[in-house]
């Protein structure tokens, strides 16, 4: 599964950067909490992502996993991010990926 995690981080990075995002750190990681996928910048706005994929044929969506518990982590990993760099403007966004007959890319913001 870890194969088709880091597929899906490469397909979220081209698509984003196609949507006018600048990649700025991928796998950010603090060791007591874990990592966040992508930190790109938009707008003068920095936005965390985090990556879930799933397939077609998966019976629960991709952004199920992405609960209350890791909600809190990646914020305190956003939140060390954004003190060190004294960043005023971020959002927590989730980036959620279909593999099937097409490839489905869904974005949620402030999540």
């Amino acid at each position: 599964m870890r194969n088709l995690g880091n597929l899906a981080e490469k397909i979220a990075k081209k698509f984003l950067t196609k949507k006018g995002y600048k990649i700025i750190k991928t796998n950010y990681w603090i060791k007591r909490y874990g990592e966040i996928d992508i930190i790109a910048l938009k707008d003068n706005i920095y936005y965390f992502f985090e990556v879930k994929s799933g397939k077609k044929n998966n019976i629960v969506d991709p952004s199920f996993h992405y609960n209350r518990n890791k909600q809190e982590r990646l914020e305190k990993i956003i939140l060390h991010y954004v003190n060190r760099n004294r960043i005023d403007e971020y959002k927590r966004c989730l980036i959620t990926i279909m593999f099937g007959e097409k490839i489905k890319i869904k974005i949620f913001e402030n999540v």
